[in-house]
């Protein structure tokens, strides 16, 4: 008799250590990165992130309109195990809120609310990238200085120049990745190799193809 409550013992007290504590999240707290209160956004394309809480195992986001308190429509109620989410949304005024879950407590919700406005944005997709300078193929010294030049696009707002070794299709290092607002930029000092570079210009809403050439740096 003593012998078999000795095992029920020892079997309960297995059983116990294979239990897993499942920690409390309740008074953690969400940081939500964007977009955050007030704010305007021109692009219909909605970006929403927010910080990783610890413990947590999913995040459960809604987005409503105009807001929760007075709500017309509920434009998204998901659950989703990473810290972002995007969502294609007309103009209007909305206010999201994430909260953080596990198996057994989740967060409170961290609200903010946004308007989305209609772009006037002209869409330039379809236009060509001219590159001037330098020409494809070229052969530089390490010690030139290289100006890089394209053709303006109308109704562009700005330009992505990225240069990369020994090209962007097997890309060993992006050597620049540079917005700018000019047709033009220049960079020195380079090492002897193989580059390629490439050209793509913006606005609010729409962005061109990139234009790619090659040049050479030789001792």
């Amino acid at each position: 008799m003593k012998k078999g409550l000795y095992l029920i013992i020892v079997l309960v007290a297995f059983n116990c250590s294979e239990i897993i504590e499942v920690e409390n999240i309740s008074n953690n707290t969400i940081s939500i990165l964007a977009p955050t209160d007030t704010s305007v956004l021109t692009e219909a394309n909605v970006q929403f992130s927010w910080n990783l809480v610890e413990d947590a195992e999913r995040y459960k986001l809604q987005i409503a309109t105009p807001n929760f308190q007075n709500t017309l429509a509920i434009k998204e109620d998901t659950i989703i195990t990473a810290t972002s989410f995007s969502k294609s949304l007309n103009s209007g005024n909305y206010e999201w809120r994430v909260r953080a879950e596990n198996s057994d407590y989740h967060t409170k919700y961290a609200t903010q609310g946004f308007s989305v406005l209609e772009s006037d944005a002209v869409n330039i997709s379809n236009e060509d990238i001219i590159l001037l300078a330098p020409a494809n193929s070229i052969i530089f010294n390490t010690t030139d200085t290289i100006n890089f030049s394209w053709e303006t696009i109308l109704n562009a707002e700005n330009y992505t120049i990225q240069i990369a070794t020994p090209n962007f299709a097997n890309a060993l290092e992006i050597i620049e990745n540079e917005t700018v607002n000019t047709t033009s930029f220049s960079i020195s000092n380079m090492d002897a190799q193989g580059y390629e570079w490439r050209v793509k210009a913006r606005n609010l809403e729409y962005e061109t193809a990139y234009t790619i050439q090659s040049f050479t740096v030789e001792e």
